[in-house]
């Protein structure tokens, strides 16, 4: 099964949302609290079964879902910068594809 593959990915900061557009003509928007709550760091989620930050709150703050800039990372991710300061998560291609398309 081939992995999925944006063609855009916009940081679309009036609609405070990530918009997305794959190489197979769907067009997905992530909306910048979802794509927070889903940062896939060691910080956030976790790891070694020890639960991150995010298991232990219910609202996230302002600074927490503005997403200042996004970068590449290699040809499978990209990289989050919040206007708090956090920049360790690393959104692979496969979750940004199933947070923009929940329902397949």
């Amino acid at each position: 099964m081939q992995q999925p593959r944006p063609r855009v990915i916009r940081n679309d900061k009036e609609g405070r949302r990530l918009v997305t557009e794959w190489a197979d003509g769907r067009q997905g928007e992530i909306d910048w609290e979802r794509l927070r709550w889903a940062c896939p760091c060691a910080v956030c989620a976790g790891e070694m079964g020890i639960p991150g930050r995010l298991a232990s709150v219910t609202a996230l703050t302002d600074d927490e879902t503005t997403l200042e800039q996004i970068r590449g990372v290699g040809n499978y991710a990209i990289a989050a910068l919040w206007k708090d300061g956090h920049d360790t998560g690393i959104y692979p291609f496969t979750l940004l594809a199933a947070l923009a398309f929940p329902e397949e």
